[in-house]
């Protein structure tokens, strides 16, 4: 059976498409005897408008975009999965865009993907584009790429998590992550249980958030007047394997250390599955990491990690998403970070 659409809706009545999409949002401009022959048609047809129908006199699709560079990560996993919560309560549909570029090398690759994803979500009128990571995370990001931003701002109003941005476009609208407080947390409890040759490990050298957790790694070292060693500070990627990966480099490359500070959850546990093959105790190497993930709760040991309150995050950024689109003053309590929680785990 032919799905019905609009337009044959339209023709049924002997109305044009706008009318009819004015008769479904309730436009006051549309006659009421217009509205219940149209209504009636749509009774009668079992004709369930689209988001686009809808969208076509009030503006509005209640559709968002939401953009990652890694969904398997579990920072986007449940900061999408908050969102997707409140967000769908609220009427919205979520439409998801995966990059995949976390785990690419920087090249102009990445830029192509995400200015294709741009331009999909330019023709399916979005009502907003949320993205929470991707090419936004370098530490110098290309000009292209923020050419690009500014376009894309031009039609649709853009909520940035992580980076502020805000100068590109009055259009643009940030929610910064503070990156320094949940590492001074870590670095200065490691250093109160007595750890003293700290190493980092994790990260990447192209990202703002690696260079955030590293730089403050170093100054809480400096000033517990601890010495700083290149040669214990490891960036190389933000997943376990790197974390066990580090920790081999460290051992067979027979550098002195007695701590180490992962850059996340599952970095951490990548160096205890290390140091456990290597038959050092967790006990000798303390573990620690920069930032908590729900999973980790299970592990052995558990590890003691920073909570960056993630639910918290996603409820702001619904705030300020809602404050855009209802063209209502930001409320600056809103955009401050939360506080974040240090949890004592067993890894140290």
């Amino acid at each position: 059976m032919k799905k019905i659409t609009i337009k044959d809706i339209a023709k049924m009545a002997g109305v044009s498409v706008s009318t009819v999409s004015r008769a479904i949002n309730n436009d006051s401009e549309v006659s009421e005897k217009t509205k219940k022959k149209i209504d009636k048609i749509v009774l009668e047809t079992n004709y369930h408008p689209s988001m686009l129908a809808r969208g076509m006199v009030s503006k509005k699709t209640n559709m968002l975009a939401i953009l990652v560079s890694d969904i398997t990560n579990p920072y986007f996993n449940q900061l999408v999965a908050e969102l997707d919560s409140q967000l769908i309560d609220k009427g919205y549909t979520l439409s998801l865009f995966d990059t995949q570029t976390a785990n690419r090398i920087q090249d102009k690759k990445n830029r192509l993907t995400e200015v294709s994803i741009f331009k999909q979500i330019q023709e399916n009128n979005f009502d907003a584009v949320l993205i929470l990571g991707g090419l936004l995370d370098e530490s110098n990001i290309n000009p292209d790429y923020q050419a690009d931003l500014t376009n894309l701002a031009k039609e649709i109003p853009l909520i940035l998590l992580g980076r502020d941005l805000t100068h590109l476009s009055d259009n643009i609208f940030s929610l910064k992550r503070d990156q320094r407080t949940p590492t001074q947390l870590l670095v200065s409890h490691m250093i109160q249980k007595g750890y003293q040759k700290l190493a980092f490990i994790g990260g990447s050298v192209s990202t703002w958030m690696t260079h955030e957790r590293t730089d403050s790694f170093r100054e809480i070292l400096a000033e517990n007047h601890l010495p700083i060693d290149e040669k214990r500070i490891i960036n190389n990627n933000f997943y376990a394997k790197d974390g066990y990966e580090a920790v081999t480099r460290l051992i067979n490359s027979k550098v002195d250390f007695d701590g180490i500070v992962a850059i996340n959850d599952r970095v951490a546990q990548g160096a205890l599955r290390a140091l456990k093959d290597f038959s050092i105790s967790p006990q000798l190497k303390g573990v620690a990491s920069c930032e908590y993930f729900p999973d980790s709760d299970f592990h052995i040991p558990r590890i003691t990690s920073v909570d960056h309150k993630i639910p918290e995050l996603g409820e702001k950024a619904v705030h300020l998403l809602f404050e855009v689109l209802d063209n209502e003053s930001i409320n600056s309590e809103n955009l401050a970070f939360p506080i974040p929680k240090l949890i004592i785990g067993e890894s140290c």
